[in-house]
């Protein structure tokens, strides 16, 4: 039996339209720079805790080595790159692959009462991934500093760096295995405060902690977003590089000696976590299914197919778009990827 596909116009009804306050986003900018200020703070200002230490432990004991992966660049790789990742497939998306309707879902902003401006799926989108994603990656940031000024653990080249009064060589062995307190049993010799105020800020790590967070959200954003099937596997070998490039930049702190292994092991479960929660539960991609984020806002048409003989509507939106040559029926339904045969933008479910 022969069988023509008919698409209806999308419409654009009252419940494809939201009012949001500037307010919110006031208080977003507030809420972000409070975060970035403690963390400046804590970062900068905050004296660490005062650790002794014993001069039996060896663990404190190695040379003072320069960083493989310099601040800047873990900076730059757990900030910008994700940044700059999500924007371009965003853009993508908006002018590439047209995933955005041009006028359904649309927010009104408003103040006082009164309307500013209109803002399409497309903006509402790369704010609230902007917005979210700043919000867990200075929420991994403040967790760091605060910890690393609670806990004081001393790097491993601490005492390369101190250059302590006291010569461990020369003490009995009872003084050897003792516990020595900074201001009582000695002193550091090294001028440089700030270097040695570094070297008593050593769990967790903070090159590790901002990492794992940024390619832990990015992971989880390819792979929302990167599932369109002609791409192949090709999102999954970004996903791979990532995580072997996450798990290089902590293992460099080790054999850089300016981490315990511990460190960079709480500082990857840490980011992992908080990545994990901001992208799951705070921008949480499916509650906002189909309102807001892209890859399920579609121009999807309701779609009837008429039989020539019966021309009787049948709903195919989930449909194959076949009929039994016999019995007339909708053959299984099932989820599809992005495009189907007839390049019909649908919805693919995704679960972490």
């Amino acid at each position: 039996m022969l069988v023509r596909e008919v698409n209806t116009p999308t419409t654009t009804s009252n419940q494809y339209r939201r009012s949001e306050s500037i307010w919110r986003v006031f208080i977003d900018i507030i809420c972000l720079s409070i975060l970035l200020a403690a963390s400046l703070v804590s970062h900068y200002l905050i004296e660490p805790f005062t650790r002794g230490f014993f001069c039996s432990d060896t663990s404190i004991r190695y040379p003072y080595k320069g960083d493989t992966i310099p601040f800047y660049a873990a900076a730059i790789l757990s900030v910008v790159l994700p940044i700059i990742w999500m924007w371009t497939t965003e853009f993508a998306k908006r002018f590439y692959y047209n995933r955005y309707p041009k006028e359904v879902f649309l927010t009104h902003l408003e103040c006082c009462g009164g309307r500013i401006t209109t803002i399409t799926p497309f903006v509402r989108n790369l704010y609230i991934l902007t917005v979210v994603f700043g919000y867990g990656y200075l929420s991994t940031w403040i967790l760091t500093e605060i910890t690393k000024n609670f806990v004081g653990e001393l790097r491993p080249h601490f005492l390369a760096v101190c250059q302590p009064t006291i010569d461990c060589s020369t003490l009995s062995l009872d003084q050897f295995n003792s516990y020595l307190q900074f201001g009582i049993n000695y002193t550091c010799l090294n001028t440089n405060s700030d270097l040695v105020r570094d070297a008593r800020r050593s769990f967790f790590s903070g090159h590790t902690s901002p990492i794992f967070f940024g390619f832990g959200w990015l992971i989880m954003y390819i792979h929302v977003s990167w599932s369109w099937r002609y791409l192949g596997i090709i999102g999954n070998m970004f996903q791979t590089g990532l995580a072997i490039l996450g798990l290089f930049i902590g293992y460099s702190r080790i054999f850089d000696f300016h981490h315990h292994w511990n460190d960079v092991l709480v500082g990857g479960i840490v980011g992992s976590l908080v990545a994990f929660v901001s992208f799951k539960f705070i921008l949480d991609w499916h509650r906002y299914s189909p309102n807001f984020l892209p890859y399920i806002i579609s121009n999807k048409a309701e779609k009837q197919i008429s039989s020539i003989d019966g021309n009787i509507p049948i709903d195919t939106s989930l449909s194959t778009l076949r009929l039994h040559p016999n019995h007339d029926r909708v053959a299984n339904r099932f989820n599809r990827n992005y495009y189907d045969a007839d390049h019909h933008f649908v919805e693919q479910n995704h679960h972490f």
